[in-house]
């Protein structure tokens, strides 16, 4: 069974205070709990594991990959028939073959009626379809496979875990302190494995970002979309930030980052600790959105001032068979006072 939904339908329920009321809000004060936060969180509307990482074959031959894993659910009513649907499962998964200049793109969706797609509450394991997450924090293992390409990765966390905005509770919107998710990263993992392209067989290894969120809302009524950045210099030090973009053109004053020394400790960033300049923009052919395309990045208090360069100009999702939405999202190489490797995701153009 394979089901469609349109994200934007669901970014409406996000909003709706009916559903605000029947699912369990990120609040103030909700902190992190390891290692249950990892597992499936019941209670809440929707939740993601998000991977995206920088990975080099034996030749030096560079791919960029995203895979992620979204549980939304649909209604809270139990069922004692298999037929029953409470959740959707959602799986993206991407490589950008830079020597090739080529970007690939699947996306599939499943319901937990018939074990089709699930996850576990008790350990960490989710999967829908080939797309697979399972292991724990010493060692994760993700596997993901389509027609025309695969991965089977192992990683292990090189830092302790980030825990974003205040233990965990990152504020989405200026609308309302429950415009929230819970939020934590694993900014470095040590990446090796296998990738699959065709007949061709990669031996790879690199970095990977890890992103794990939950929350009951989207976007708040004056809010367009995002742009995030997670960047992984060359030094051992990492950078998260997202802008959330309204619909006027400004930047809500709740966008905000994360700065990950080389010894492992972090500190938040609010919107006036950082400076984000778009200096090129490109329109895609796909879907006629236009996007940035070249940005300068300046985080004065850590003299860092970079520029983030896509490695392919068409890393554009269009997930028809899911969320029904496009969004872009793919590697870059960073410059500047740092080098380095970087994903960026930006949704709402």
């Amino acid at each position: 069974m394979h089901v469609k939904i349109n994200l934007l339908f669901v970014f409406f329920l996000f909003s709706s205070a009916v559903f605000a009321q029947e699912y369990k809000d990120i609040t103030p004060g909700t902190g992190v709990e390891i290692p249950g936060d990892f597992y499936f969180r019941d209670g809440y509307r929707v939740q993601w594991w998000y991977f995206t990482g920088n990975l080099f074959d034996e030749t030096g031959r560079e791919f960029g990959y995203e895979l992620t894993f979204f549980v939304v659910n649909v209604q809270k009513r139990s069922y004692t028939s298999q037929f029953g649907v409470k959740r959707i499962y959602i799986s993206h998964f991407a490589i950008s073959d830079i020597k090739e200049n080529r970007f690939l793109f699947s996306d599939q969706a499943d319901t937990d009626a018939y074990a089709l797609a699930g996850a576990k509450s008790d350990s960490l394991k989710v999967w829908a379809g080939k797309n697979i997450l399972e292991g724990d924090m010493r060692e994760l293992h993700i596997q993901a496979a389509d027609r025309e390409k695969s991965l089977d990765l192992s990683l292990a966390p090189a830092k302790p875990l980030v825990l974003n905005g205040v233990n965990g509770y990152s504020r989405k919107s200026e609308e309302s302190p429950q415009n929230a998710s819970l939020y934590f990263s694993c900014s470095r993992l040590e990446t090796r494995g296998t990738i699959k392209i065709g007949r061709d067989i990669f031996r790879v290894k690199g970095k990977t970002w890890f992103d794990r969120e939950i929350s009951s809302r989207g976007l708040s009524k004056d809010q367009k979309g995002w742009d995030w950045f997670a960047i992984q210099l060359d030094d051992n030090r990492e950078l998260m930030l997202y802008l959330l973009r309204k619909k006027d053109g400004t930047i809500d004053r709740y966008s905000s980052g994360t700065f990950v020394y080389p010894d492992g400790r972090y500190r938040p960033l609010s919107k006036n600790d950082f400076g984000v300049a778009v200096l090129d923009h490109y329109r895609s052919k796909k879907s006629q959105a236009r996007y940035p395309s070249l940005w300068e990045i300046t985080v004065p208090s850590e003299n860092l001032k970079i520029r983030i360069i896509p490695s392919l100009q068409d890393q554009e999702v269009l997930a028809q068979n899911t969320t029904g939405n496009y969004y872009w999202e793919g590697t870059c190489s960073v410059e500047g006072t740092a080098k380095g490797r970087a994903y960026v995701e930006m949704t709402g153009y």
